[in-house]
């Protein structure tokens, strides 16, 4: 064999080498969704109905209703695309004064909240405002919980409700009373959810 020839076999033996070297795929990352509270929604999802016993919050002790008393007791996160982890969220749960319904001495019982998600409330996250020397209180509860939900996923959230404020007027109603209940969820970038419900007190419930 020439020297010629030996060149020739070796440039074709690399030839060949380089043309059945394995083709290696690399698959590109696809970006998972990124985590965010502006996706979410909310809403109150479940109410407790019947002859409730219910906390006396700043006076201590418990007051059975003698008709149905109507609460709602829990309230869900829905969230879209991308994961909340860990979040910290400020929780207010205001109730409002029953409208249609005179009182005509001294002060009435309201709805206050007694926990949230099994977290038993403190006096000082709650506040009981009068008006006037006649008539309900509004009530107003702030705190803050941990949120975590998983893309697309659902955050429910129990709350269990009391009583709160005085009762001086030694009348019991005899109408149908309906307090408004506002939620209101804002996480720390400042997205914000609103969610409405009621609480119901049949006449002569003897609670308020």
């Amino acid at each position: 064999m020439t020297i010629k020839d030996t060149e020739l076999s070796r440039r074709t033996l690399v030839k060949g080498a380089a043309w059945s070297m394995p083709v290696i795929a690399v698959a590109a990352a696809t970006p998972m969704a990124a985590a965010s509270t502006t996706n979410a929604s909310l809403a109150w999802t479940s109410t407790d109905s019947g002859l409730l016993g219910l906390e006396l919050l700043d006076e201590g002790g418990v007051l059975t209703a003698s008709a149905v008393v109507t609460v709602p007791d829990e309230y869900t996160i829905t969230n879209g695309p991308g994961a909340i982890t860990s979040e910290t969220a400020t929780v207010t749960i205001a109730v409002g004064v029953p409208s249609g319904v005179s009182v005509a001495l001294g002060h009435l019982r309201s709805f206050g909240v007694a926990s949230v998600d099994g977290i038993a409330t403190t006096a000082a996250e709650r506040s009981v405002t009068y008006a006037g020397p006649i008539g309900f209180p509004t009530t107003l509860w702030t705190g803050t919980r941990n949120v975590t939900i998983a893309s697309d996923g659902t955050l429910a959230v129990p709350v269990e409700f009391g009583l709160v404020g005085e009762s001086t007027s030694l009348v019991d109603l005899s109408l149908l009373s309906t307090f408004p209940v506002q939620l209101g969820v804002e996480f720390a970038d400042g997205s914000s959810y609103l969610a409405t419900s009621s609480i119901s007190v049949l006449a002569n419930a003897g609670i308020l």
